[in-house]
């Protein structure tokens, strides 16, 4: 797996933990506290997917499986897998490295003044951000829709936005988001090769509404088996991966030939 942090990315560096803007908190004419946010939609990152959030919580589902952040240990991510039963804690760091490394965001440092629109029926602003790209100078690399943030604190609304790839936190809740990217071409432990950036989808919403929040819908089955590593998590049906497992996916079926 590969660890981005320890490398220099020049312009393309991938800046998460630009501090949120003074003021930035969740509204208290939001919905009430039974409810959550409830989004279908594609992405790039996640191909299809379905993600849920409370005020202090973030579930989101893919064919790949899933991943569940909470307030209370807000270093981690809990990713399961629903076929094995098994589930594998992550740290914020190493999901996002997970998450990021095939195409690398191009942090944003300015946003043009918004414009407003209406999104499904809520009020929302279309954002455009702007990157200094050394000799390029100043280039166009974000277009962000959001919507206003009455759902989640800001500590879920930072994690939301650093999910899909964005280092700035002084918007609302991201619902759509097209992005300038550096696809990784190679890298060892002193040398990043980037691509020329191109364009990628990181979300589309196509469904959003207000659900009735599931108490149980973010959190593993008790019964679950935790997993030692990520290999673990994909492969294992306990947790513990073998030596006969890994042979059994990778042996070919002879009697196919």
């Amino acid at each position: 797996m590969l660890r981005l942090l320890a490398l220099s990315i020049c312009v393309f560096t991938v800046s998460m933990d630009r501090p949120a803007v003074a003021g930035q908190k969740r509204a208290t004419n939001g919905p009430p506290h039974d409810k959550m946010l409830y989004i279908e939609g594609t992405s790039d990152l996640f191909a299809n997917f379905k993600g849920r959030a409370t005020e202090n919580a973030i579930h989101i589902q893919s064919r790949m499986g899933g991943s569940i952040w909470k307030e209370q240990s807000a270093n981690s991510v809990t990713l399961y897998n629903n076929e094995n039963k098994v589930y594998f804690v992550q740290t914020v760091k190493a999901y996002l490295l997970d998450l990021n490394q095939d195409f690398l965001p191009i942090s944003i440092d300015e946003w043009e003044t918004p414009t407003q629109t209406v999104f499904e029926g809520r009020p929302a602003k279309v954002y455009k951000g702007f990157a200094k790209l050394g000799k390029l100078g100043r280039q166009h690399v974000a277009d962000v829709t959001c919507i206003d943030n009455t759902y989640l604190s800001p500590s879920a609304h930072r994690i939301w936005c650093r999910f899909l790839g964005l280092n700035r936190f002084d918007i609302g809740i991201p619902v759509s988001l097209m992005q300038k990217r550096a696809p990784l071409l190679s890298c060892d432990t002193k040398v990043m090769k980037l691509g020329s950036p191109r364009w990628c989808r990181a979300l589309t919403t196509n469904k959003i509404k207000e659900v009735p929040i599931d108490k149980n819908g973010f959190s593993v089955k008790a019964n679950w088996k935790q997993a030692k590593d990520k290999a673990g998590l994909l492969f294992s049906k306990d947790g513990s991966l073998r030596a006969h497992e890994i042979d059994d996916f990778f042996r070919s079926d002879q009697s196919k030939f």
